[in-house]
């Protein structure tokens, strides 16, 4: 009879630990459902000669149902687990989704695991890099839509123009702009919320190439991310600083093609301050594109720098949030062979709109924009910043594009 009642005991104990240890782990399901109807029109000019065939200028238009226009559509799951001791551990895994037609594209968003204490947060995995970061909480825009912040825009399409000649986007396959939204094989740390105000965000990444004893110079450094961002909050003021460069391109001898390497540094300053009745946004930002190439006899080098500004505000009425912003980019490179008409472009981008929050987890959202561009013909696969986000609209070879509009009218629902 004794030894029932202890084996009793001994499982009541048991099972009252496995409620313990249950209650202090939690696993969320969340995700964002957007989408909405959008118009995107770009115009061109003809840089070349006028032909029947080839007409002064053009203009594309398209009207389209498109996803993730507010932010990205998602689905994922997240978890945390108490470790006792004020130490905890975490996991992150979510994935894109194109509400418009159920499709998913082909690769993961934030996939990470980290562990979090009194020192702080480290995390293991596909994670957002700190430029992205900066340039995304500063926007109005959220650095999505045609409202999307034009700096974004810019680093977003240098990123994946200056990856391709390395034989592809570094992100993995479909996986967006290499190197400056996500980044993949990446440590990140972060510092604890006790240094009065004071916050911190530090990462690097493994590119994971093999070195070859029988060939010079490997491993290549292709893929190389290193950068952190660094800032000060309070109730109201929010000031930062950013700085992240990326290895686009850092091929061995001998060379295969005309560029052997190519490296993006950025640098951001970025601030917000809420009045209360309104909430204002501004941001500097410098791009520089530092490439070396193989030339006949001779190696040449050439830099370029895209320089940027943006301004917003964000003002609350009720339930509603009227939105705005102001970009500027400008181009300029020193690269070899080029006369000084074709050494710099300009974009400038205005874009409003608002959101109508219906409850908690559902709103509504308009959102229009505008964009100039000065001299396109001489970086158009860059500073031809297209009207919609995925940069499917692009001017004919022999045109420059001038000026891009986009309108968005949709819903979004969080759960």
């Amino acid at each position: 009879m004794k030894m029932r009642k202890k084996v009793i005991a001994a499982s009541l104990t048991l099972l009252a630990l496995a409620n313990a240890a249950s209650a202090q782990s939690s696993v969320t399901v969340f995700g964002i459902v957007d989408v909405g109807i959008s118009r995107y029109n770009l115009k061109s000019d003809n840089v070349g000669a006028v032909t029947p065939a080839r007409p002064p200028s053009t203009s594309l238009k398209q009207t389209a149902m498109t996803s993730g226009n507010w932010v990205p559509s998602r689905w994922g799951f997240r978890g945390t687990e108490d470790l006792g001791g004020g130490y905890s551990a975490g996991f992150w895994i979510e994935q894109s989704l194109n509400v418009d037609d159920g499709g998913q594209p082909l690769y993961a968003r934030r996939t990470t695991v980290s562990l979090a204490g009194p020192f702080g947060e480290f995390r293991l995995g596909r994670d957002l890099s700190p430029t992205f970061w900066a340039d995304t909480v500063t926007d109005p825009f959220l650095n999505s839509g045609v409202g999307a912040n034009l700096i974004g825009m810019v680093n977003a399409r240098l990123a994946i123009f200056t990856a391709l000649p390395g034989g592809g986007l570094l992100a993995g396959p479909n996986g967006g702009p290499a190197n400056y939204i996500f980044v993949n094989n990446m440590v990140s740390y972060f510092t604890p919320n006790s240094l009065g105000g004071f916050y911190g965000h530090l990462a690097m990444n493994f590119p994971e190439n093999v070195k070859n004893t029988a060939v010079p110079d490997t491993p290549s450094k292709r893929g190389q991310f290193y950068g952190g961002r660094v800032g000060y909050a309070n109730k109201a003021l929010d000031v930062a600083v950013s700085y992240a460069v990326s290895t686009a391109l850092d091929a061995a001898p001998p060379y295969a093609v005309p560029i052997t390497d190519t490296k993006i540094s950025t640098t951001n300053l970025t601030t917000t301050y809420d009045l209360g009745f309104v909430k204002l946004a501004g941001e500097l930002s410098r791009a520089t594109n530092d490439s070396r190439f193989a030339l006949p006899g001779a190696a040449a080098q050439s830099s370029a720098d895209y320089d940027g500004a943006m301004l917003g505000a964000t003002v609350p009425i009720g339930a509603a949030r009227l939105k705005g912003s102001y970009g500027y980019v400008k181009y300029r490179t020193d690269a070899p062979g080029l006369s000084p008409n074709q050494q710099d472009t300009v974009a400038k981008k205005l874009s409003l709109g608002m959101t109508y929050h219906l409850s908690k987890r559902t709103l509504l959202y308009a959102t229009g924009s505008y964009i100039r561009i000065d001299e396109g013909q001489n970086n158009a696969n860059v500073m031809g910043v297209p009207p919609q986000p995925t940069g499917a609209f692009s001017a004919a070879t022999g045109y420059a594009p001038r000026s891009a509009t986009g309108y968005e009218l949709g819903v979004a629902h969080t759960f």
